[in-house]
């Protein structure tokens, strides 16, 4: 390797593949939750730490922010494809759906669209931010204080934006050594055991706790206490409690994930694609209803296993050549060069 030329790391490119593929996955068993309990419990341990740690993982890489050119940067590789892809997706829904009334904006993210909008704001307040005392804990009073706000809606997807920014701040306080502890043959151990305990815990949370916390909604950090049934003043510990969950099953996932470069490895460097494509695929699905085509007992599983072939798919090279104008278009004519 020459000299100067910083090598990648494929642990994070490993992360960032396995985290797209249960977003897909999660995304792809959704309509089939209330028929099967063990479907639904691991659709909520996936939930705990899916994007959660995919926003930390964000915030990881938002380090560079000092360099020259950062806003403009972030223009061009989030926010476009943010306008591009909410457009699609604008104009896809209403052409598969054909609503009474078009509701379409810019400014109100259609479905997945929400994390690319909150990753650009994330991305603009961060030197900001982190310029006030104690940064970390002011954001997760935040956090805790948004869902107390009823009307907080998906306008610029202020109630995620707020709600998830303790995991992108985190990340980016995070240095590689703290990964690096992760690593030992008894920490693997460990961390199965412990998503096996944390799946059971939100089995029982889901069907045999008497506090009647809608779990699914909890681990979305979207909805307004109020909206999940619990308006009392202290429903921000709930909050809280769920952000404890989602930062233990975090550690556990990212002990279980290896270092080496692999095939999963390319296909976690090119996430960005599945994420914003296979939303097309899901709801094409989801209108069709083409999971009731298929033979009861063998349902969930070819269900999950065609998730996993969209997402290598989504991932490949060739979606990459042929959708790269879209995904990472090329816009420096856009811009004056520097002619200092």
């Amino acid at each position: 390797m020459k000299d100067g030329m910083k090598q990648r790391d494929y642990y994070f490119d490993n992360v960032k593949f396995i985290l797209i593929l249960l977003v897909v996955v999660s995304h792809a068993i959704r309509p089939m939750l209330n028929e099967s309990d063990l479907l639904k419990t691991l659709y909520l341990t996936m939930f705990s730490f899916h994007m959660p740690l995919f926003i930390l993982i964000a915030g990881y890489f938002a380090k560079n922010f000092r360099k020259p050119e950062q806003n403009k940067k972030i223009l061009v590789t989030i926010f476009i494809p943010y306008v591009i892809f909410q457009t699609l997706y604008l104009v896809f829904d209403y052409v598969l759906y054909r609503p009474s009334e078009w509701n379409g904006s810019i400014f109100d993210p259609y479905w997945i669209m929400w994390f690319l909008l909150s990753l650009f704001l994330w991305r603009l307040i961060l030197p900001y931010f982190i310029q006030l005392k104690h940064p970390l804990i002011l954001s997760v009073i935040l956090a805790i204080l948004i869902g107390y706000v009823s009307d907080a809606d998906d306008f610029l997807s202020l109630s995620r934006t707020v709600a998830f920014f303790p995991f992108f701040l985190a990340g980016f306080y995070l240095k590689r050594h703290h990964f690096e502890k992760l690593f030992s043959p008894w920490k693997r151990v460990t961390a199965v055991l412990g998503l096996i305990g944390i799946t059971a815990f939100l089995y029982y949370l889901e069907f045999h706790s008497p506090l009647g916390l809608s779990i699914r909604k909890w681990l979305y950090f979207v909805f307004p206490y109020e909206e999940v049934g619990h308006g009392e003043w202290y429903a921000g510990v709930h909050r809280l409690f769920f952000y404890g969950l989602a930062v233990l099953s975090s550690i556990f996932v990212l002990t279980l994930i290896p270092q080496r470069k692999s095939i999963i490895s390319r296909w976690g460097a090119r996430s960005l694609y599945v994420y914003v494509w296979h939303g097309f695929f899901i709801e094409i699905y989801k209108a069709l209803d083409l999971k009731d085509i298929l033979p009861s007992p063998y349902q969930h599983v070819v269900i999950m296993a065609g998730a996993v072939l969209l997402t290598c798919f989504l991932a490949s090279n060739f979606v990459q050549k042929i959708t790269r104008p879209l995904v990472q278009p090329r816009l420096e004519w856009l811009f004056q060069k520097n002619n200092r």
